[in-house]
């Protein structure tokens, strides 16, 4: 019986290998608990009820620790990080339509965040995203590109 529960904890862990998800290696673990205690109980409905037990168990908690510890994390994107970046119009930003503004070295379409036209060669400070657009206002100072 130890070589059947081998071959299960193998195929659960090369299945595991094959997703993103950390869910069937707590099943492998599970065979390999049965596998040893396998040698110490004959019953094979025993040792299902504990292969199933343990990999269950260490399914259900090993989930709510990590959805826990996950709750809190705020992921910052790159898109994230452009938000109060500066900038520079490539093409002029006219109320209520698009233009073109450099930012670090890549051009983005962009409106404007009051609704006022805003000449090329105007730097701008990005204000926020919104969908493939940069909302910008123009600034006074020289691009930093903080």
């Amino acid at each position: 019986m130890n070589t059947l529960w081998l071959i299960v904890a193998v195929v659960f862990g090369i299945a595991e290998l094959m997703t993103t998800s950390l869910t069937l290696v707590w099943f492998s673990i599970g065979a390999l608990v049965a596998m040893v205690l396998s040698t110490f109980i004959e019953s094979i409905v025993v040792q299902i009820s504990i292969f199933a037990i343990i990999s269950i168990t260490l399914l259900v908690v090993s989930t709510k620790y990590f959805v826990d510890k996950d709750k809190d994390f705020k992921y910052d994107t790159n898109l994230q990080g452009i938000v109060q970046k500066k900038g520079i119009v490539k093409k002029e930003i006219n109320p209520y339509d698009l233009g073109i503004v450099t930012l670090g070295g890549e051009d983005w379409t962009a409106i404007s965040a009051e609704n006022i036209k805003i000449e090329e060669g105007t730097v701008v400070k990005v204000i926020k995203i919104e969908g493939v657009k940069l909302v910008v206002s123009p600034v006074d100072d020289d691009i930093d590109n903080k």
